[in-house]
């Protein structure tokens, strides 16, 4: 059989070097607009609360959703054109070009229906490893992880919710905050009391005058000084989850590289 053909090893390229530029962006931005963070004082001053003040923040939301949407695309793309290409070595052109497409299945039975005509254009070579990288396998106990987190599934979720609602990123608090602090109670006696002290971090998205982190005290607090600031991540929502946009994207780059790897070993050995 053939070896891939370069525009395949193209688009993984293309999706390397969007995956750069929006980290680079992400990066940029993230590391000179720090989100500014107003104390304020607890009920009968038992502690303080920071919230965000984001009034002045522009945050490019927009253009990282849209380079996201790119980069899924591609791969997503990549894996559809893999399947279409090895059609072709066994029927050229191939007798039902619009069910070629790179399966990704969660369930065994609904792979062995829904697939059959992609499957059956394919050389069985080809066709037993489509099945053997299937996502259902992971329901396996000696398979690591599970289908829902397999990186095609992901893949492939973020590609369906790409073409019909736009994945949107969005700022969360990194998990660590480090900051400038200094409270000062009534008495040496109160401020033991609080050791260690108590501390609630929220890390969901942030929002203008949304609470980032609480400070509860069990004493009041004469005197809170320091200055507060954060420099806050990008994530989006995979399956429900929060994840760091750069992990996702690495992951999916790094798997579906995998993927095409294996093809071409798989190709040229027969």
């Amino acid at each position: 059989m053939s070896q891939i053909p370069t525009e395949i090893y193209a688009k993984l390229l293309r999706a390397d070097d969007k995956s750069l530029a929006l980290r680079n962006s992400i990066n940029s931005w993230c590391n000179k607009n720090a989100v500014t963070l107003e104390s304020k004082l607890r009920p009968e001053r038992h502690g303080l609360d920071l919230t965000c003040d984001m009034k002045s923040l522009v945050v490019p939301i927009e253009n990282w959703r849209l380079d996201f949407g790119e980069i899924v695309y591609t791969l997503r793309s990549t894996l559809d054109n893999l399947i279409f290409f090895c059609a072709t070595q066994h029927l050229d052109p191939p007798k039902k070009p619009r069910s070629l497409y790179f399966p990704i299945f969660t369930d065994a039975q609904d792979f062995s229906k829904q697939a059959k005509q992609t499957i059956s254009q394919l050389e069985p070579i080809v066709s037993e490893l489509v099945e053997k990288i299937q996502p259902y396998h992971r329901e396996k106990p000696e398979v690591e992880g599970s289908p829902e987190v397999d990186p095609l599934v992901i893949l492939n979720f973020l590609s369906n919710f790409d073409k019909h609602r736009m994945p949107i990123p969005f700022l969360v608090p990194p998990q660590e905050i480090s900051f400038q602090q200094s409270c000062e109670f009534y008495s040496d006696e109160d401020a033991s009391a609080n050791i260690p002290p108590n501390v609630v971090i929220h890390v969901d998205a942030l929002e203008h005058g949304k609470t980032v982190m609480e400070y509860i005290t069990n004493c009041p607090i004469k005197v809170a000084t320091g200055k507060f600031e954060i420099k806050a991540k990008v994530a989006i929502m995979v399956n429900d989850h929060t994840r760091d946009i750069f992990e996702v994207i690495e992951q999916l780059r790094w798997y579906s590289r995998i993927i095409v790897d294996e093809f071409e070993n798989t190709l040229t050995s027969k």
